[in-house]
C-alpha cells in the first residue's frame, strides 16, 4: 500500500477498465487517497464499494458531454477533495459499426463527442486545480486504432482515437508541469469482441476480420481481462510507478512490465 495522498477523479470509472482501477486504488492507495468517480454506469458493487469507503470515494452518476453534470462533478472534486491531483479519462464508445457508405453522421459526431470533445473540455476544465498540485497527472485511455490497427466499419471509433492520441501528445507539449500518459489497453474481455464473436457485424466487417477475432478466442490467451489495463491505469494514478515520459501513448505493459 502506498502512503502517499493523492486526489484522483476518474471519468469513466464505473465499468471495464476505469472500475478496476477504481477498486485497485481503493486497495492500494493510502486511507487519505480520495476519489471522485464519474459516469454513467454506477452499478452495485461500485455502489458497495463507495457505501464502505464513504470517507474516500464519491460518485457522481452523469453524461460527460452535458456541461450541468460535468460541472456537478467538478464541484464534488473541490468540495469533497479540495481540487485533484490526477484526472484519469477512461470513458468511450465504439458504437456504431457501420461502412462509410451507410454510417449516419450524426452517430460518428457522437462517438466523437465522447471519445475526444469531452476529453478535451474536461481537461481543460481540469487544468486550474492541476496547476496548483505538485504531482498532477493526466492519464488518458486510447486505443492502437489511432493509427496500426483498422477494420471494416470502424471509422467513428478509429478516427476518434486518432485525433484523441494526438491531443494526448499536444496537452503534454503544452503543459510541461504536468504528466500526460496515454495508454493502450490490449483487446480486452468487453462486450464488443462477444459481439463480434456472435456475427453482430458480419457483413460490416470483412469476413476475415471476424474470423482473426475468433481464432484470437479459441487461442485463450490473447483476450486480456480489464483488471490487467485497469491495475496500470491505478499504479499511474497513484504514482506508484512511473511509466512512459509525458505525451507518450504506450501499451499498458509497456508502461508497466507485468510482473
Amino acid at each position: 500500500m502506498t502512503s502517499e495522498s493523492k486526489s484522483i477523479f476518474i471519468i469513466g470509472g464505473g465499468t471495464g477498465i476505469g472500475f478496476e482501477a477504481v477498486k485497485y486504488i481503493v486497495a492500494e492507495g493510502s486511507q487519505s487517497t480520495k476519489l471522485v468517480v464519474f459516469g454513467l454506469q454506477i452499478d452495485d458493487e461500485l455502489q458497495s464499494l463507495a457505501t464502505k469507503h464513504s470517507e474516500r470515494i464519491w460518485l457522481i452518476k452523469g453524461d460527460v458531454t452535458d456541461a450541468a453534470e460535468r460541472e456537478k462533478a467538478f464541484q464534488t472534486c473541490l468540495a469533497q477533495m479540495g481540487g485533484i491531483d490526477t484526472l484519469v479519462y477512461t470513458a468511450g464508445i465504439l458504437a456504431p459499426i457501420e461502412r462509410i457508405e451507410k454510417i449516419s453522421i450524426d452517430d460518428v459526431k457522437r462517438v466523437f463527442e465522447v471519445n475526444l470533445f469531452s476529453t478535451m473540455v474536461v481537461c481543460q476544465q481540469a487544468l486550474p486545480y492541476l496547476h496548483r498540485s505538485k504531482e498532477a497527472k493526466v492519464i488518458i485511455l486510447s486505443s492502437a486504432c489511432d493509427s496500426s490497427v483498422i477494420y471494416n466499419g470502424w471509422v467513428s471509433y478509429c478516427t476518434s482515437k486518432a485525433a484523441l492520441s494526438q491531443f494526448v501528445r499536444l496537452l503534454a507539449h503544452e503543459e510541461p508541469n504536468i504528466c500526460v500518459q496515454g495508454v493502450y489497453p490490449h483487446l480486452t474481455g468487453t462486450q464488443m469482441p462477444a459481439d463480434i464473436f456472435a456475427g453482430k457485424f458480419k457483413g460490416i466487417m470483412a469476413d476475415s476480420e471476424i474470423e482473426k477475432f475468433k481464432n484470437w478466442e479459441k487461442q485463450g490467451d490473447v483476450i486480456e481481462p480489464a483488471a490487467w489495463c485497469g491495475v496500470t491505469v491505478a499504479k499511474l494514478a497513484l504514482g506508484v510507478a512511473k511509466g512512459g515520459k509525458s505525451g507518450e501513448i504506450l501499451y499498458h505493459d509497456e508502461h508497466v512490465p507485468r510482473v
